[in-house]
Parts: C-alpha cells; sequence; structure tokens
C-alpha cells in the first residue's frame, strides 16, 4: 500500500472509543461532504454535525499522515500488536473503519491494546472536533 496516496484518497474516516460499559466517544468524517459527526455516550446532548472548515481540512490534511495511523491500522489488521501497539490498563477499546475514494476498506481495532501513535490522532480528533477524545 502507498500510504501517501492513500491518505489522500480517503473519504470517510470513523474513530470510536468506548468502555467495557459501552460509554465513549465516536467521531466520524465524510471529507467528501465535509462533515464532521460527533457522538457522545456519555451525554447525548453533546452530539452534533457541523462541516469542516478549510483552516481544520487543511491540518487534517497535514496532521492525519503524521500520525501514522494507515499503518498501524494495517499493522493491528495483521496481528503484529506487538510491534505497533502498547497494553494498557484503559478498560476500554477502540475501533476505526477507513473507506477511501474506490470505496474499499480497511477496518482496525483493539481492547486494552492501544497503538503506540494513538496521542497523534487524538490530538488531531480534538483539535478538528473542540471536544475531549478521552474515556472517563
Amino acid at each position: 500500500m502507498d500510504y501517501n496516496k492513500a491518505y489522500g484518497s480517503i473519504a470517510v474516516l470513523e474513530v470510536e472509543i468506548r468502555t467495557f460499559a459501552n460509554e465513549g466517544y465516536a467521531v466520524k468524517y465524510d471529507f467528501g461532504r465535509k462533515v464532521i459527526s460527533w457522538r457522545d455516550n456519555y451525554m447525548w446532548n453533546n452530539n452534533f454535525t457541523r462541516s469542516i472548515s478549510d483552516d481544520k481540512m487543511k491540518l487534517i490534511k497535514e496532521k492525519l499522515p503524521e500520525s501514522g495511523m494507515l499503518e498501524w491500522m494495517k499493522g493491528y489488521e495483521m496481528g503484529m500488536t506487538d510491534e505497533f501497539g502498547d497494553k494498557t490498563v484503559v478498560p476500554g477499546e477502540w475501533s476505526i473503519k477507513v473507506e477511501f475514494d474506490d470505496k474499499t476498506k480497511l477496518v482496525a481495532g483493539a481492547e486494552q491494546h492501544f497503538p503506540k501513535k494513538w496521542k497523534n490522532l487524538k490530538t488531531l480528533i480534538e483539535q478538528t472536533t473542540g471536544c475531549s477524545f478521552l474515556l472517563r
């Protein structure tokens, strides 16, 4: 997979974190429609859908490849969790779904085994949504 090209062809990105009690957050970026959707499973009245500004789109295009997200997603898909992740005491799980322009998909996730570069993606989500993306 040519990762440089792949980041530019992401059409939809969905990232979710949740506790074992099914509390947490989900964010969906629809780049074709330029829309962010946020779901807060702690407080339903914090849910929203809003447009992605040009500044935020520029930030995403710059920072998403720096997060290494596609590389570690592929690593998790291939079972290389020790190389790309760290076992944590965080009582939760993460999942990511990526749909590319050609409709192909990449899906990854794990319980209590967060990627080493998770903070990079978490920070980008927080910068583009204005919300904390941390399990309570």
